[in-house]
């Protein structure tokens, strides 16, 4: 009974000590509110970004642009070798009325130049092709083949546009 009787004792000696250490002020104790250290933390490590794949151009297409390049100069070759014909006929034909002989040769003439240029287009098209595939897949991956697709486009349309103007200079003089 005497170790029952401490018992009781020290619980009732304790129990004012708990009850008023539960009574403490929020003041003394720290917050468990996130901390903006933790904050800062959690946002750098999210912000990381990923590291870039590697640049790697997808097999075959080198040679696919090579191809379409070759393909843009000699168009532009053809078109290069009519041009000087068409553009002494198209000067003789200037002012001339339009159905007569001179304005009808020289129209053949012109014609020429634009099947010229029709034949560079082509390529164009396929590296426009290209060009989108190439877009979608540096969405996911590498633009290596992006940069090389745009690279050969911008040189073809380079190609195509100068003889655009060549052409609507000399429709120009032709009055067609």
């Amino acid at each position: 009974m005497i170790k029952r009787n401490s018992r009781i004792v020290a619980m009732a000696t304790l129990a004012p000590a708990l009850l008023v250490a539960g009574c403490a002020e929020r003041s003394d104790f720290p917050s468990l509110a996130r901390r903006p250290a933790e904050d800062a933390y959690r946002a750098a490590q999210a912000s990381r970004p990923a590291p870039p794949p590697p640049a790697v151009i997808s097999d075959g297409l080198p040679e696919r642009l090579a191809a379409l390049l070759a393909s843009a100069d000699a168009a532009h070759a053809t078109f290069e070798s009519r041009r000087a014909a068409a553009t002494r006929t198209i000067n003789a034909a200037a002012g001339s009325a339009k159905g007569t002989e001179s304005w009808s040769v020289a129209s053949v003439a012109l014609a020429g130049l634009e099947t010229a240029r029709s034949l560079a287009a082509m390529p164009l098209a396929d590296l426009d092709r290209l060009e989108a595939d190439a877009s979608n897949r540096a969405v996911d991956g590498s633009d290596a083949d992006l940069k090389a697709v745009v690279a050969a486009r911008t040189k073809v349309d380079a190609l195509v546009q100068g003889e655009t103007l060549i052409i609507d200079s000399l429709r120009g003089r032709l009055g067609a």
